[in-house]
């Protein structure tokens, strides 16, 4: 791919409070120093953990049981998945992720550990708890057409003894780290209670917290979060409202940052690209996507929060994180399945676009 032959794309414009950065405005020598900074910054990882399961295969004829196709399996991949798709993110793009998540001790759970251990991603601070399946998503594909997604869960919040154990590895952690993400799949371990534990390390802690947030959830299990990364759909159930112009856009934005203690909120949507509010200032910015073929959009939002994580704990400016978050989103979705980006990717995209 040639990064200089996408177009830059945005449907809203520089206007009264909104500033559209585009290329042409970056500064580049802070973009490149950022990049170059990410090796061995250590990036906590909270949130649900599983595995992503692709049975890939072809499709030739129809069952005579039923109306359904009969998929003839040809390979089968398992993958890092939910949150530690984040952690593996970080891993390739030169980061130390600390991973923890809660994990059955089951089949899925000894794959979960295999994978890691493959991706030199240290297991040491998982919990184990009996009483749960470790969450699985598995995809059947045919001629790269996803026909069906099975997922294997444990409904209801992991048990209060996981829970604190999951709380003293975090103190740990978090000591360590250059900034902290918290990833919600609502898939039972962000609960009130581990929430208001995680909030109250954050007040005492000087690194970034990020949240990428779930619709399923409301803005009051996000206490911790110094930066909320919702998605559109996100932002429009967090908000109350739908975000289709740039007047409903500021409206849903100023609304999440009336109605949570966050400082800044990274919104992202779409070939819109992103959109940075800040309680600091009434000025919103907008860094626009790169158009481009989108194959697959499952996993960019983990790759964004990564990125703009590892560029926080370089130390540089969250509008530096949000173009590279950006820019690793635009890559990431012509790949198939929960994919990763590397430094290098990154780099092209930043010496070549504009």
């Amino acid at each position: 791919m040639n990064p200089s032959s996408f177009r830059v794309e945005t449907s809203f414009k520089t206007n009264g409070r909104v500033r559209v950065l585009n290329p042409s405005d970056w500064n580049r020598a802070a973009l490149v120093a950022a990049v170059n900074g990410f090796n061995g910054k250590v990036v906590t990882v909270i949130g649900d953990v599983g595995i992503d399961r692709y049975t890939v295969g072809s499709v030739d004829r129809i069952s005579p049981e039923a109306p359904v196709p009969i998929v003839w399996v040809k390979e089968e991949r398992l993958k890092l998945g939910l949150a530690a798709n984040v952690a593996d993110n970080l891993k390739v793009l030169g980061g130390v992720p600390k991973m923890l998540g809660v994990v059955g001790r089951d089949r899925s759970g000894e794959d979960f550990l295999a994978l890691s251990k493959e991706k030199n991603i240290d297991p040491s601070n998982l919990v184990y708890d009996d009483t749960r399946k470790t969450v699985l998503k598995e995809r059947i594909v045919s001629d790269r057409q996803q026909l069906l997604r099975v997922d294997y869960e444990t409904p209801g919040f992991i048990s209060s003894s996981a829970e604190n154990e999951l709380i003293e590895n975090a103190k740990k952690c978090i000591s360590q780290s250059g900034a902290v993400i918290v990833q919600d799949y609502s898939k039972g371990l962000l609960s009130k209670s581990l929430s208001d534990k995680i909030s109250l390390i954050a007040k005492s802690s000087k690194c970034p917290f990020l949240v990428d947030p779930n619709r399923r959830n409301d803005l009051s299990l996000y206490s911790m979060a110094g930066i909320l990364k919702p998605n559109r759909k996100e932002a429009e159930k967090l908000s109350g409202i739908s975000i289709s112009s740039q007047d409903s856009l500021l409206e849903a934005g100023d609304t999440i940052m009336k109605r949570s203690p966050v400082e800044h909120l990274v919104l992202t949507l779409g070939r819109d690209g992103m959109a940075l509010f800040s309680r600091s200032t009434e000025s919103v910015t907008i860094i626009p996507t790169i158009a481009r073929e989108v194959f697959d959009v499952s996993g960019a939002g983990d790759t964004v929060i990564s990125v703009l994580a590892l560029t926080l704990s370089t130390g540089a400016s969250l509008e530096t994180a949000a173009i590279l978050g950006n820019i690793s989103g635009g890559i990431v979705v012509g790949k198939f399945g929960t994919a990763t980006v590397t430094q290098s990717e990154v780099m092209t995209f930043v010496n070549e676009l504009g």
